[in-house]
């Protein structure tokens, strides 16, 4: 392993350190066979160090959109209960002012079938001081 190739792996360059790499070894890994295990573990290290933190901080991002997501739900919750409450009483609104046009239907009717009892009522009114009219003319004038 040449110099170049430790300082390519040391800095995190990979594709440095397999491009470095000696012909016979084919770039199938990221640190030459001469290495000994305590130097490849020194040299994923900090790769693995990075990876951690990121897939940590990953995992933060991912429980703090879940809180803010539980927190939205439960105000949806709250907004629906309320909304539930409204259309109950709306519900009741409409009953009652459906029994309220019926009833004023009815007093309507009730109404109309006065006036028209009244109406007959004044006809024979009419017709029987028309009869006296015409009785007056033809016997008193």
């Amino acid at each position: 392993p040449s110099s170049s190739q430790q300082s390519a792996a040391l800095n995190g360059n990979a594709s440095a350190a397999t491009a470095a790499a000696s012909p016979g070894q084919a770039g199938f890994g990221l640190v030459p066979e001469g290495i000994g295990m305590s130097m490849q573990q020194q040299l994923l290290g900090p790769v693995e160090d990075s990876y951690m933190t990121n897939r940590a901080e990953a995992l933060r991002n991912v429980e703090s959109t879940i809180v803010e997501l539980g927190g939205i739900f439960e105000q949806l919750a709250h907004m629906v209960a309320e909304q539930g409450e409204m259309a109950v009483r709306i519900d009741e609104n409409v009953d009652d002012t459906v029994h309220n046009v019926e009833s004023a239907q009815a007093q309507l009717m009730k109404y109309f079938k006065t006036i028209s009892s009244n109406r007959w009522l004044a006809m024979k009114v009419f017709s029987v001081l028309l009869m006296f009219a015409v009785l007056f003319v033809l016997f008193v004038a």
